[in-house]
């Protein structure tokens, strides 16, 4: 059985789209969700100058969609257009967690908002716990897969209608090819052209709010997994259900519990750790939208 979007969700819609005609914002080239700390320190000085910024978002100014309240995470869509070329850039500062009580569908509503709209490009990114000794903290990994260990799923429920009446996406969505791997490589060539080290592989997506424990990071490692977090697997898989393009990466922001002996986690720690790589990323991110790959 099919169900129609919530009212809120369709004002939100329709507030979104009003919002980019009112300031004369073009739909999206991408729409890149910042994650812990990555977007939360942003300053002007870090725009290139073949951009410009145009006007920010907040949730709280759509209907569907909660306030953020996680530290590091304002809750912004903040646009930036190319000056020569008109292509725009969406940065989602900070994001909606399960944890902070929110069911999964509602979540997903922050990137299947400006899906609707028409923004078909999307990269996912994340402050993780790192599950490879070999792998600094400070370095990116690129996420080939995911493993949703949430228990959770926003796709549960009725299936949805979008706005011309029909599904957004099939009842039982294929997430073989979830991670698009030419996007994933054109981020990659930009990260490492920011002189950021990257590496490849499985992102675990948990619940929280606690840190892990020793014992599940040890399980965790031993399953191959590359990262751990509490983000991006419910964005991914809505996205991917409603046909969009997604890339992402995490920035290893620590060491999972246990593997580094004494160090006691703290979530602003984390944040401190990913302001200092904020800039190459949102660099990164810049060059990204020029390219043509997204054209193709």
């Amino acid at each position: 059985m099919d169900a129609s979007l919530s009212e809120d969700a369709k004002r939100s819609v329709a507030l979104y789209s009003e919002f980019l005609k009112k300031n004369r914002i073009s739909i999206p080239d991408i729409h890149a969700v910042l994650g812990s700390g990555l977007g939360s320190s942003f300053v002007d000085t870090w725009i290139p100058k073949n951009w410009k910024w145009v006007a920010d978002l907040a949730f709280k100014d759509l209907p569907a969609i909660t306030a953020a309240t996680a530290p590091g995470h304002p809750g912004i869509y903040r646009f930036f257009t190319e000056t020569t070329s008109n292509r725009t850039l969406c940065l989602q500062v900070g994001r909606l967690h399960g944890y902070e009580g929110l069911p999964p569908s509602e979540v997903a509503l922050s990137v299947l908002i400006p899906r609707l709209v028409g923004t078909q490009n999307f990269v996912i990114t994340n402050a993780a716990g790192g599950l490879k000794l070999e792998w600094p903290i400070g370095s990116i990994m690129m996420i080939r897969d995911h493993v949703n260990f949430t228990g959770q799923n926003p796709l549960t429920g009725q299936v949805l209608n979008g706005l011309d009446g029909k599904p957004i996406g099939p009842r039982f969505p294929d997430l073989s090819r979830a991670w698009d791997r030419k996007f994933t490589e054109s981020i990659r060539r930009e990260l490492e052209a920011a002189s950021l080290e990257t590496f490849e592989g499985i992102y675990l997506g948990v619940a929280g709010p606690s840190f892990e424990t020793p014992a599940e990071v040890r399980l965790f490692a031993q399953w191959g997994m590359g990262t751990v977090g509490m983000s991006t697997v419910w964005e991914a898989i809505a996205l991917v259900h409603s046909g969009a393009r997604v890339a992402g990466f995490s920035l290893i922001s620590n060491l999972g519990c246990g593997l580094n002996p004494g160090v006691v986690l703290d979530h602003f720690e984390i944040l401190e750790a990913s302001r200092s790589a904020a800039q190459k990323v949102t660099a990164a991110l810049f060059k990204l939208a020029e390219t043509p790959v997204l054209s193709e």
